[in-house]
This record gives structure tokens, C-alpha cells and sequence, in this order.
């Protein structure tokens, strides 16, 4: 399903790669640089092998398939002074990918980036970084995050700078982000990359657009209130602005994203809720229309509605209780849904129950999955945008996962 033109491995990387691998030098030189002080920093060198179980019965014939997942390898530095990371991608030659041949025929990276803490309160980062809107680092427990993830507004790491204060209870972030997180190794036009962005649409994507978004700004501010020893809630706002330039009609249109989120800790019992409004105006060609943007990630693009509002809510608990390997075992809740403002558009919407547990060296999710004009579950490249069949479909999901 997921098919495009096959692009050299030197256009791939360009200019983008160029300055992530520069962030990735001057990480590694941060320590050389760093103030006498700064002989506390050390590396850390770290990676995962993983492995899925996909059962999908909307798919004719149903899928039962055990694959081979991802593999990725990860470094971080940190020290008084400086902090640096850096994670990279390999999928392919196994189910979904494999329409691919060979591991690491998709390959891409998650971030990368150093930054520098000026005192306790005040850091800065710059690099391929997370964008920081919304509840941070994820808006649900799950392992296939929310309809949030879906339309480009949850795990969103693109090439920019972000200052951070933190002062006891108080997390001011802000952010500008020039570029996207790049188009990198696989089949896809765009989408060869980690994070859902704005992308240009695969030829299989019928009314597609070719958008870049650029010069996008955003603030974030939380504050936290400590209930009890074991008992907090945080709340906060987030603002996001940027541009769609559109390669077709050469103008530039614009998004806006706003988001209200929720995280509560009461002992043992987590909850997140989050409202996030999104707002695009593009500038489309006629033939194309103003109703809808293409995003894409994982070798894949699909179409989503211009404007419309999220809202999700998950609830987990931490189960105190270790049976010989198994330990942190933790069941959990979510339901998203992106209810869009356009007559005749259905919403997307996504239900997760599932449960994450260690075994051993083995960290895993087993959750199942059911999903309504959902692109991650059977309605890809309309899904989110006008809809698909507009029926739900259930996936049961499991991964595996050897992290050293």
C-alpha cells in the first residue's frame, strides 16, 4: 500500500542530515569545550532489537503475523554543564515493511541534539528535538499513542532551538523550529521519517497535497501541584504557529494549534487528559482544495482534516506486585478522538486497553486496538481527513522489546 518512488541515498540525507550530523559532532565535542567543572560527563551507549505480533481482522485475508520490529541504536552525554542524544531507526523486510527486502531499507532518526544548562532553572537545546506542546513526552501510556500522534500534535520532533525554565513547581518551554525532522531513508516521496509531519503526498494518496511546514513557533507552560508525598497534578497550555508553504501554488498559508492538558499522579493511579485544537489554512491548488493537509511518517503519507479539535483521556495504574521475572506491570486505558469542523467529514477515533510489563531483560505491550476512520487502523489515507468506511475495526498489537 505504501509504494513510492525509490530516491538515492545522497539525496536523502542533503542538507538536512548535514546539520542533525553536526549537532551529533558538536555534541560529541561538547566535552572538550565544556568548563572545568564539567569533568563530571560521561557517555552512555544504549540500542534495542524488537519484535511485534500484529493480528488485524480487517484485512482480507486477516492478518497473523510475528515480525521483526525495529532496530535502533542510542548515545547520550551529560554532564554539569552540557547534554547530548541522539537515537536512530532501522526498519524493513518484515511485516508491515515488507514490501521492502532488506533490514534498514527505512531508516531514520528519532532525535539529535545538544544543549547546554546555563544554572539548575535555565537550559537550552538545539538540534532534532521535541517540540514541546501538549502533555510531554506522550499523551497517553499507550505504545501506539493517540488520534493526537495521528494529526502532526503529539511526539513531534523537528530541527530547531527550545529554551527551558524550570523553577520548582513552574516549566516555561519555547520554542522555533525552521525545518521539519526531514525526509530521510525508505520508498516513500516525504515521509521517511519519525515524527507525523506536514508532508508532499504519495502518488496512491487520491487529493493529496506537497506542503512544507516552516518557521514554526510554540510556547508551553505547566505548573505542578504536589497534593501529597505520592499525589500531584499538573496543569498547562501550549500555543503552536507556523507556515505551510505549498510547492504547487507557491504561497504560503498557516497552522495553529492550541492544547489544554491534565497529568495526575494519586500514588499508584495515573490520569492525562488532553483538548487540542487545530486550525490549518493552506493554499492548496483549486483542484485540490483547502479542506484537508497531507501528513506522513513510517514510509506513509495520508490526508488529514484542516481543521478540527482533539481530545483524549487515559487512565493507567502502577500494580504493586512482582512474580518471579515479571515486575511493573502496569494496565491502562485511552480513548482519543478528532472531531473535525467540515460537514460530511467523520471523525477519527481510537480506543486502546492494553498492559506493559518487564520480564526479565524483556520490556512489552500487548494492547488491543479499535479504530474509526483511523489511518493506523485499516483507513489510511483518508481516515483522518473525510474518512474511510466509517466502521470499527479492532487490531490486537504486541511488541517485544530487548533494550540494552
Amino acid at each position: 500500500m505504501r509504494r513510492g518512488a525509490t530516491k538515492p541515498l545522497v539525496r536523502e540525507m542533503g542538507l538536512f542530515a548535514s546539520i542533525v550530523m553536526g549537532c551529533v559532532a558538536l555534541s560529541v565535542s561538547a566535552p572538550i569545550y565544556a568548563a572545568e567543572d564539567d569533568a563530571d560527563g560521561a557517555w552512555t551507549f544504549g540500542g534495542a532489537i524488537r519484535a511485534r505480533y500484529d493480528y488485524r481482522s480487517y484485512t482480507d485475508p486477516t492478518v497473523s503475523r510475528i515480525s521483526l520490529d525495529v532496530i535502533r541504536v542510542k548515545a547520550n552525554y551529560d554532564s554539569s554543564s552540557w547534554f547530548a542524544a541522539g537515537q536512530y531507526r532501522f526498519y524493513g523486510g518484515a511485516y508491515p515493511y515488507d514490501y521492502t527486502n532488506e533490514v534498514g531499507r527505512i531508516n531514520f532518526p528519532e532525535f539529535a541534539y545538544v544543549g547546554f544548562k546555563f544554572s539548575p532553572e535555565h537550559r537550552i537545546v538545539a538540534g532534532l528535538n521535541q517540540v514541546p506542546f501538549g502533555l510531554l513526552p506522550y499523551a497517553s501510556s499507550t505504545f501506539y499513542e493517540t488520534i493526537a500522534n495521528v494529526v502532526g500534535l503529539e511526539d513531534v520532533h523537528n530541527l530547531g532551538v527550545k529554551y527551558q525554565y524550570t523553577s520548582g513547581p513552574l516549566d516555561l518551554q519555547l520554542g522555533f523550529y525552521p525545518r521539519d525532522g526531514g525526509d530521510w531513508a525508505g520508498t516513500s516521496r516525504d515521509s521517511n521519517r519519525y515524527s507525523v509531519n506536514v508532508v508532499d503526498a504519495d502518488s496512491f494518496v487520491a487529493g493529496g497535497s506537497n506542503n512544507e511546514e516552516r518557521n514554526l513557533w510554540v510556547a508551553r507552560a505547566a505548573y505542578t501541584f504536589a497534593h501529597s508525598e505520592h499525589s500531584s497534578s499538573e496543569v498547562g497550555l501550549s500555543a503552536m504557529h507556523s507556515t505551510l508553504r505549498n510547492r504547487d501554488t507557491r504561497e504560503d498559508g498557516e497552522r495553529d494549534a492550541y492544547a489544554l492538558h491534565y497529568l495526575g499522579k494519586f500514588d499508584r493511579f495515573g490520569v492525562m487528559a488532553e483538548v487540542a485544537r487545530q486550525d490549518m489554512a493552506p493554499r492548496n491548488p483549486v483542484a485540490v482544495g483547502e479542506d484537508t493537509v497531507t501528513f506522513g511518517a513510517f514510509d506513509g503519507s495520508f490526508n488529514v482534516a484542516s481543521k478540527g479539535t482533539v481530545y483524549s483521556v487515559d487512565l493507567s495504574y502502577a500494580v504493586d506486585w512482582k512474580w518471579r521475572f515479571i515486575s511493573d506491570v502496569k494496565p491502562y486505558v485511552n480513548y482519543s478522538i478528532y472531531a473535525k469542523d467540515k460537514s460530511g467529514f467523520e471523525d477519527s477515533e481510537r480506543l486502546l486497553a492494553g498492559v506493559q510489563f518487564a520480564a526479565g531483560p524483556l520490556y512489552i505491550y500487548t494492547e488491543y486496538r479499535l479504530g474509526r476512520n483511523d489511518p493506523y487502523t485499516g483507513d489510511f489515507t483518508q481516515g483522518a481527513a473525510a474518512g474511510g468506511d466509517d466502521e470499527w475495526k479492532r487490531s490486537l498489537y504486541m511488541n517485544v522489546g530487548y533494550y540494552f
